[in-house]
């Protein structure tokens, strides 16, 4: 009796026991469960450095030439005493005018004299007329001379070709083996009108006195410099005719 009335304490006890442990389960919030040890830290990531961003290409510098010529050209007037001022100075002065837009080799400015002709005998003091043909030159195009000589650089129309006019002088020749003096003229003309179908004309009036002459084209940019072409080795601008007036 003694064994089996303890036996049943004991199972009692076991069940208050689990009783209580329900009990505290329900009232008590979770405990956590006891943290693990951290793991060691991995190593702090070290990016890997930025590549060096692609410098641009430095533009291509002129050459020492060009730059030598562009400051001779500003600077070739610092010792003149006569600076260009837009006037014709007989004196002579000095110009630091860039030359401007160059035009390509299959557009330079040719010309041809188309009357008079070198075989032509012309009489003297009569009226004649002087005919002569451009090509690649925007005729029509000219400054004051008088107020605007060489003050402004050469241009180029949209079709690429200079923008210009052209004259013409006659010179008595008095001796075949010597060059006429440049300040003795008998004729000189400014073509300054828009030329037709590319040709310019004037009239020589009241004519020429016997002798034999030189007849001269000169074409010219708008403020009356030469035209400047891209190549050294090509044929004239200019044209000239010798002939007689009898």
């Amino acid at each position: 009796m003694k064994s089996s009335f303890f036996t049943t304490i004991v199972v009692i006890i076991t069940i208050l026991l689990s009783f209580e442990a329900l009990i505290t389960d329900a009232l008590v919030p979770n405990r956590p469960s006891k943290p693990r040890p951290p793991s060691k830290p991995s190593p702090p990531f070290k990016p890997s450095p930025p590549s060096k961003p692609s410098l641009p290409s430095k533009p291509s510098l002129p050459s020492k030439s060009s730059n030598s010529a562009n400051t001779q050209c500003l600077g070739s007037c610092n010792k003149s005493r006569v600076k260009a001022n837009g006037t014709q100075i007989k004196t002579g002065f000095c110009s630091s005018l860039i030359q401007g837009q160059i035009p390509s080799n299959l557009k330079m400015v040719s010309t041809l004299i188309l009357n008079p002709t070198g075989d032509e005998l012309i009489k003297a003091n009569k009226p004649f007329n002087i005919k002569i043909k451009v090509n690649n030159l925007q005729t029509g195009f000219f400054s004051d001379p008088n107020t605007n000589y060489y003050t402004s650089p050469q241009e180029l129309d949209d079709d690429g070709l200079v923008k210009g006019h052209s004259h013409v002088v006659i010179q008595k020749l008095t001796n075949n083996n010597n060059p006429p003096d440049p300040n003795l003229f008998a004729f000189f003309k400014g073509l300054n009108d828009e030329a037709s179908v590319g040709v310019l004309s004037t009239t020589v009036a009241p004519g020429l006195s016997r002798g034999t002459y030189r007849l001269c084209t000169m074409s010219s940019s708008f403020s009356h410099q030469p035209v400047l072409m891209p190549v050294a080795q090509r044929g004239s601008a200019d044209d000239c005719v010798r002939f007689k007036v009898v």
